[in-house]
Order: C-alpha cells, then structure tokens, then sequence
C-alpha cells in the first residue's frame, strides 16, 4: 500500500511539473505572438505572462509591477507624471465620495475613507495595475433604502457579507466571464456612462442664478479649457492638476469684481466637520460595529438569520454590480494605450476587490468597486504619452489621505465648479462618437459588397450598441450591459 501511495504521489509531481511547463511555455509565447483583432480582443484574449517566482524580495516584485513588456522598466519622469495623475483623480473622488455618502445617508467621512481603504487594498492586492477603485454610487443607491428603513448598523453585515461573495467569485475564477462583453456592448456601456457623467455635472449648476450662475459657469468652462488644451502645450504635468489649481487660485478674486459673484466649494457642499483636518477625522478600527445586530443580546443563531434575511438582497445586487463594474473599468484601463498592455488578472482583482471591501467595512465604511469614470480620468490626465500603472492608485489613496489630513482646509476652498469642469471633459471623451457614427454608417449602407448577410449583421451590431447605451441611461449599468449581451447571444445563434 505504501509503494502504491508513493508511486500516485511521484505521477502526480510528474503531472504537476508538465503542466508548469506548459504554463512557463505559455507565458513565453505571449511575449512572441500577437493576438489578432481590435485593440479590446488583444487585451483580453492575448496570454498571460507567467507569475512572479517565488521568494522575491517586495522591492523586487514592486518593480515588476512597474514593469511590462511593452514599456520596459518606468522611468522617473513617468513616476512622477503618475503620482501627480494620482493626484488629480483624488482631487475629483473628492466630492465624489462626499456625494456617495449622502446617498447613503451616512457622514461624509465615510465616503471619503471607504474609498482610501478600498483604493488601497485593491491596489496592492488585486490583479489590474492601475485599476481606480473607490466608493460609488451603484453601491451607494443599493444601501440607502437598507439605512433609512433599517439603520447604520445593518450597513456594516450587508458590506461584509457582499466582500465575501466578490472573495468567493474571485476565488472561483467566475471573473473570466466579462470576456462575453464585445466591442458593441462595451461601447454601449461607455455612451450610456457619458451621458449619466454629464447629467450629473449639472447638478452644479442647479438652483444658481444671475451672477453667481454666470461665474460658476466661468470656473466651470476655465477648468475644461484648460484641460482639454494645455496638452497641445506640454504634458510635463497632468493638465487637470494645473486646471483645478488656476481655477481654485482665480475663484476667491470673484468677489472682488464687485458683482457679487461667487462659487460654492468643496467645503459648503460637505460641511465644515469634512475638512477640519488632523488625526480626529481618521477612521477607527471598529469589526464589532461593522458586525452591528449580530453582537447584539439576541442569541446568535436568530441574529445571524434575522439579519441574514434583511441585509442578503441588497449584498447580492451590491455584490453583482461591484463585480461587474470593477472588471469592465479594468478592461477599459486595459484597452487604453495608456495601460500599456499590463497583464490583467480577474480572479485576482476580484480578491482585492473583496478584500478592500471587507476592511473597508471594519474600519467603518462602505466600501465600494472600480471606477470607471475615475480610470477614465487617469487615461486623460496620463495624456497621449503618459502610463497608468501601480503608482496611480497607490498615490491617488495615498493623495486622498494626505489632503483629507493635512491639508483639509486648502482642499475644502477648491471650487465645486473647478472639479465639474474636469468631470466634463471625461464624460465628453468617454461617450464614444466615432464608433457609433461609423456602427450607423454600416448598418445604413447599401453597398452591394457587403451582401444581405453583411449588412444584416451590421444592423443587428448598431442595434445591440443603441439597445445597450439608451438601457445603460435610462435603467441600469446591469441591466443595460446584461440586455446587450443576451442580444449578442441570440444574434448568434439566429445565425447558427
């Protein structure tokens, strides 16, 4: 019997190192073979390159992190433009986060720390450099009825509960399947966003009006102006930074015109308990409030049901939407020239995803997922020459902290138009204009050379990217990205 178990363990080692073989060899050829198709098909379906050896010092892996075989090792000037890109994208998660947490129903502060904690940990520990990730509102909007009808404590079970389904996708490889989302639907998804990216701009300018409209208006185009054009000058610095700091320095002289002008800032939207700054408005390590009822007197079998029972739907629509968001901004980041072809990996990324949620939750917030519209800002202030890599999230929770503490009373007097001027910019450059007009174009032709079967298919593709951005805007991201790819599945198999 001994032999016997001897020689199944020595087949098995046998069986073990073929297959790392394969895997080594498979990493090999990924650095040899381009994979045809669009720029989002190469992302997605060209090879992974193999993992990091075994017992690597940290600094050693940190530097193949910083690493890719398209870009070789980074250079200081591209560290430093990726610190500052860091710096911008906190400068606007911001107010972001602050607008989260009154959908919620909760303190600013816990916007603003859930989405440092979260960025944090899924920046060391996830599997898509560069991926921005932080609160938001499709987690957001979920929680607010759980709040108002039920209290802040069932909050932190919800998001534990939810972290540990994401760890369990994750940990099962159920990410791969965001590989079914197509050039069509991708899109879709990015025109819906856009316009949900303007409309929610406007609400800066809601309520103004006579000169303080007019003047935030100015802010408001100053700050797009310049981010849009002080690339044609120089990319040295992220042109957004240098945006957000001449409309901040030009705001406060306003007054002084003598028609009354004046912006709101970052401080009258928030409160001024958000930006007092010091180590008072750190959060605290509290896993005993993020367990809420279940530490209750209740005996814990009925606790752990009861509170099972309210908080189970809204983890899993948290769950579902987080998931699935945090792959598609990282395969947005992927598909840019910005992110360098940097290896993506979904089972890790749906780790850090988890992860960064359940410590969010025990340090009192409410986590959150990948943000789309903040990878899209790293894109843009990264300029055509520039990378998003590791540095970029790590510095943009790293920057959010530091200005949070710091230098909170010099955040909160930022103009709340200077940051809707910036977030213009993105929702312009994410609605995606060309692919759309050309989708039109095929499925209007009457080339002869296309055949009835080609333009058949042109139809059915610009129909799914219209179905998919019209649902995206006016119902869901799930549901609109869900919707365009049960259209693709049943186009195919009409075919077939």
């Amino acid at each position: 019997r001994t032999t016997a178990t001897s020689k199944s363990a020595m087949a098995v080692a046998r069986l073990c190192a073929i297959a790392a073989l394969f895997h080594c060899s498979d990493g090999f050829q990924a650095h040899r073979s381009p994979v045809p198709g669009s720029r989002v098909a190469r992302s997605i379906l060209a090879p992974r390159p193999p993992r990091f050896a075994p017992k690597q010092s940290p600094l050693t892996v940190i530097a193949a992190m910083s690493t890719t075989p398209s870009a070789g090792p980074i250079s200081s000037g591209d560290a430093v433009k990726e610190v500052l890109t860091g710096v911008v994208i906190a400068l606007a998660g911001i107010p972001a986060s602050i607008a989260f947490a009154n959908i919620a129903g909760v303190n600013p502060l816990v916007g603003i720390w859930s989405s440092v904690i979260l960025g944090l940990v899924s920046a060391v520990v996830g599997g898509s450099p560069g991926l921005i990730a932080g609160a938001a509102g499709v987690v957001a909007v979920p929680l607010a009825p759980l709040i108002a009808n039920h209290g802040v404590a069932y909050m932190g079970p919800c998001v534990l509960l939810a972290a540990a389904l994401e760890l369990c996708v994750g940990a099962l490889g159920l990410g791969k399947f965001v590989r079914v989302v197509d050039d069509n639907v991708m899109n879709g998804f990015l025109n819906g966003l856009g316009c949900l990216l303007f409309k929610s701009q406007l609400a800066v300018f809601a309520g103004l009006a006579g000169a303080s409209l007019y003047a935030t208006l100015g802010v408001a185009a100053l700050t797009a102006a310049v981010t849009k054009f002080l690339p044609l000058l120089t990319t040295a610095v992220p042109s957004s930074l240098v945006a957000v700091v001449a409309s901040a320095a030009l705001a406060p002289l306003l007054p002084l015109l003598g028609t009354g002008a004046s912006v709101k800032t970052l401080a009258d939207v928030a409160g001024a308990g958000t930006f007092q700054g010091g180590l008072a408005v750190l959060p605290r390590f509290a896993p005993l409030q993020a367990l809420g009822p279940l530490v209750s007197s209740t005996p814990s079998g009925v606790a752990w049901l009861a509170t099972l029972k309210i908080v189970l739907p809204t983890a899993l629509s948290v769950a579902l939407i987080s998931v699935l968001e945090t792959l598609l901004a990282g395969k947005v980041l992927a598909a840019a020239p910005q992110g360098l072809g940097m290896a993506r990996d979904e089972g890790r990324t749906l780790l850090g995803l988890g992860a960064g949620k359940a410590a969010s939750a025990v340090l009192g917030g409410f986590g959150g997922c990948g943000l789309i519209p903040q990878c899209l800002l790293a894109i843009q202030s990264a300029g055509p020459t520039g990378r998003v890599g590791p540095l970029t999230a790590l510095s943009c929770s790293a920057a959010t902290c530091v200005l949070v503490v710091g230098l909170a009373p010099l955040i909160g007097s930022v103009p709340l138009a200077s940051v809707a001027g910036v977030m213009l910019t993105v929702a312009a450059a994410t609605v995606q204009v060309d692919w759309t007009f050309q989708s039109l174009k095929r499925a209007l032709g009457t080339s002869s050379t296309s055949g009835s079967s080609g333009s058949s298919r042109a139809r059915l593709s610009f129909l799914t990217l219209a179905v998919t951005s019209a649902a995206c805007y006016f119902v869901d991201m799930a549901a609109g990205i869900g919707l365009g790819v049960a259209m693709n599945w049943l186009f195919l198999s009409k075919k077939s």
